[in-house]
């Protein structure tokens, strides 16, 4: 029982020395000045009560780790979305290359002055020349003007 007593004491004296009385005033320089010793005697002092300890909260760190999952989270899925957008980028634009070079090929070919020929309903192939080559090279040129953007 002595024993239990004496470790109790023992245990509250050294408690006392974390809960120390802190005190705070202003200098003559005007700054504030914080310590755990009493300030001059011509300063007006205004004891500071030492921060309590706070019990650690379970559900409050459960709730902080939950936000920041959710966050890492979102952050891999926009990272996703925006890879995906980048892939999707680069395929129209090799799409719209692409398109733009055979659009010019064919330009090239309906200037170039060359008679060509085009297969008519019942499968006769018919030349182009006057107005059907006129509207062909509209077309063509159109399809320039479309994919070479």
């Amino acid at each position: 029982m002595r024993m239990r007593f004496l470790v109790t004491l023992a245990l509250s004296l050294c408690s006392l020395g974390a809960a120390a009385q802190l005190y705070s005033w202003k200098d003559a320089n005007g700054k504030i000045q914080y310590s755990d010793q009493p300030p001059p005697a011509d300063a007006k002092v205004r004891k500071v009560a030492p921060p309590a300890a706070q019990p650690t909260d379970p559900e409050g760190v459960r709730k902080k780790l939950a936000e920041q999952e959710l966050t890492s989270r979102k952050k891999q899925k926009e990272a996703k979305e925006n890879s995906a957008k980048a892939e999707s980028a680069k395929a129209e634009a090799e799409e719209r290359r692409s398109n733009c070079e055979s659009a010019q090929g064919s330009l090239r070919a309906v200037e170039s002055g060359q008679t060509r020929f085009t297969t008519d309903a019942q499968g006769n192939r018919v030349a182009l020349d006057g107005a059907v080559r006129e509207a062909e090279l509209a077309r063509a040129r159109k399809a320039v003007a479309d994919w070479c953007k």
